[in-house]
């Protein structure tokens, strides 16, 4: 039963997140929402990494690329996001992450020399035409590019990681990423904004979320998917990512999307599935 729960609870746990920071982000500025978010989270990620008495080791050979992929994973996927969210409803920015895994996949092939066989093309295509149909056709450049700069430090620095740091154990490698990622947003926010924060139940609620449920505990289990399970089985949570987002937005936020939007997510929903589907045979 293991195996085939957990994605789901990623899932729900990574979908929940674009509400919970589109609530958040009423008291607080977007950088510095991820700022605390990712300080927060990297510091208790090193003091779990401690507990457990888990080996530094692997991270001396390897810590300028861990914290090179966290700036772009964690540190610019999350503040542009953050930062579009702030005129953006939270559905379309989950549907333009949903397409992440599979941008990922296919960008593994010239950058990895990984395979691709036609379905997952299919899937590709399936996917982006969900994005250009979710994605709103009235958002201005600044949004968009945004959006288009947070899917860029999610497959990115996967790619990067994947590429330069493998071979690094889940859990320390997140730590490091964390602090990466911390310090990228850090920075965003002392120069690219005032920031202000108004601590109220909802900001505060939002914050405890996002990080104990998403950056700590949601990828805790990515992880532990990833090192037990494999890849295929750790990204097949992002299958219900898309949908689960709009469900939790029009139950906590009012949010409602248009006709052309629903089929956007079914589509992206199809690709995703294609992108990471092998056939036993295969």
């Amino acid at each position: 039963m293991l195996p085939a729960t957990l994605p789901f609870v990623f899932a729900i746990l990574w979908a929940s997140s674009y509400a919970a920071a589109k609530t958040g982000l009423a008291d607080i500025s977007p950088y510095a929402f991820v700022a605390l978010r990712l300080s927060i989270a990297a510091a208790a990620a090193i003091v779990v990494v401690l507990v457990l008495k888990r080996p530094w080791g692997p991270v001396h050979r390897r810590w300028p690329h861990l914290l090179i992929g966290g700036a772009l994973v964690h540190g610019l996927a999350l503040s542009t996001a953050h930062a579009a969210l702030v005129s953006v409803a939270a559905t379309p920015t989950a549907l333009v992450h949903a397409f992440h895994p599979i941008l990922t996949a296919a960008l593994g092939v010239l950058v990895l020399g990984e395979t691709f066989r036609w379905w997952q093309w299919l899937g590709f295509a399936l996917g982006l035409a969900g994005v250009v149909l979710g994605v709103p056709h009235d958002a201005d450049y600044g949004i968009m590019a945004l959006l288009a700069l947070s899917l860029f430090g999610l497959s990115g620095g996967t790619l990067y990681l994947k590429k330069f740091a493998a071979d690094v154990p889940p859990f320390e490698a997140t730590a490091v990423q964390l602090i990466g990622g911390a310090l990228l947003a850090i920075a965003l926010a002392a120069f690219l904004e005032t920031p202000h924060v108004h601590w109220t139940p909802s900001l505060i609620a939002a914050m405890t979320w996002n990080v104990l449920f998403m950056s700590i505990g949601g990828m805790a289990i990515y992880n532990f998917m990833m090192d037990r399970y494999g890849a295929a089985k750790a990204a097949s949570g992002f299958f219900v990512v898309p949908g689960a987002s709009a469900l939790i937005a029009w139950a906590l936020l009012d949010e409602h999307l248009k006709p052309a939007a629903l089929i956007g997510l079914a589509a992206a929903t199809l690709g995703v599935a294609l992108v990471w589907w092998k056939p036993r045979a295969i």
